[in-house]
């Protein structure tokens, strides 16, 4: 059985920012999720109206995913030129270049985009998803779920803007075309004593949500250096920031490292969500930094190709804000 371990991340109900709500409610509410996303950097998100049978679709979309016999996966795997498809077991290093395989295996997803958009002759990040060669319909119930969490994210980063002072149709535009994309994850049974799930890291994009898994085994780091289940309601989500997020608002929101060490013995699958800006947003603070804050700004789609690549085994990411410093080498159980 999973370990009993206190849930210490923000509890925020954001059902506040829809239209029937007070300005006092809307207002708590912001101040609430800026809370929580300038300390810790996560929250977990109570009153975001995802249907539960929309959510419960991708349950079982996933589960047949990897239910199905992996050869038939063999001509759909993940390549640096085309990075959608089938992730296999043991596939992806950290983008360190350090350390063992991640003990995870994977579909990988981008925002559906016509071939004969533009935008594909602008970048080749953009294009048709590779989806599972199986007879369920993973299509229709990724895309209804792709559609909340779209949806979702607008209604948070709004929220974020009014409560910074951003431009909210600044922001919003930077995700006209955007690199959003989803990763469907399968932890498998049994996975090796002192072996990572997912090594730990700093998302590199904007926001990401998250319907969590039963079985938990999501962990954030503290700023001692400790580690925290961050487990939570079945009807809520986690949401945290990621570095471009961090980067946008001069450090005020803050990209904090997490990783996934299945110890229940237990399959464990999972399909976050990560909202990333259209390839040529130049992402740099609209905010004065705080103090201490110094990062260059960055290009979205070529740091994220960067990141997406340094997943190979022959390649390392050159970003310095993804350094974790010591803190990617010991496997130690989360403190209460």
């Amino acid at each position: 059985m999973p370990l009993s371990i206190a849930v210490e991340l923000p509890l925020v109900d954001i059902a506040p920012l829809g239209l029937d709500a007070s300005q006092s409610q809307r207002v708590q509410t912001i101040e609430a999720l800026i809370g929580a996303l300038s300390g810790v950097g996560f929250a977990v998100l109570q009153g975001h109206g995802v249907p539960a049978e929309v959510t419960q679709n991708m349950r079982t979309a996933v589960a047949a995913v990897f239910a199905c016999p992996r050869e038939h996966y063999a001509d759909f795997r993940v390549q640096k030129t085309n990075y959608r498809g089938y992730v296999p077991l043991g596939y992806f290093t950290p983008n360190s270049g350090v350390g063992d395989a991640d003990y995870y295996e994977a579909w990988k997803l981008h925002q559906e985009t016509d071939p004969q958009d533009p935008v594909c002759t602008q970048s080749s990040l953009y294009g048709r998803n590779r989806w599972p060669p199986i007879a369920v319909d993973v299509q229709s119930a990724v895309a209804a779920y792709w559609a909340e969490m779209d949806r979702v994210n607008r209604l948070v980063l709004q929220a974020i803007c009014e409560g910074l002072g951003l431009n909210p149709a600044e922001v919003m535009d930077m995700l006209h075309k955007p690199l959003t994309n989803m990763t469907l994850l399968n932890y498998p049974a049994g996975m090796p004593r002192d072996t990572w799930g997912i090594h730990p890291h700093k998302d590199f994009n904007f926001l990401t949500f998250l319907a969590h898994d039963p079985v938990g085994g999501l962990e954030v780091r503290r700023r001692d250096g400790s580690w925290m289940d961050a487990r939570c309601p079945s009807d809520a989500l986690v949401l945290n920031v990621g570095d471009m997020l961090e980067l946008l608002t001069g450090g005020r929101l803050v990209s904090t490292p997490h990783r996934v060490v299945n110890r229940s013995g237990l399959q464990r699958m999972s399909f976050p969500y990560f909202s990333v800006p259209r390839h040529d947003v130049v992402v740099h603070p609209l905010l004065p930094p705080v103090p201490g804050f110094a990062r260059e700004p960055l290009q979205a789609g070529a740091a994220s190709a960067n990141i997406w690549t340094s997943n190979w085994p022959d390649e390392k990411n050159a970003l310095a804000a993804q350094d974790l410093g010591d803190y990617t080498h010991s496997i130690q159980a989360p403190s209460i």
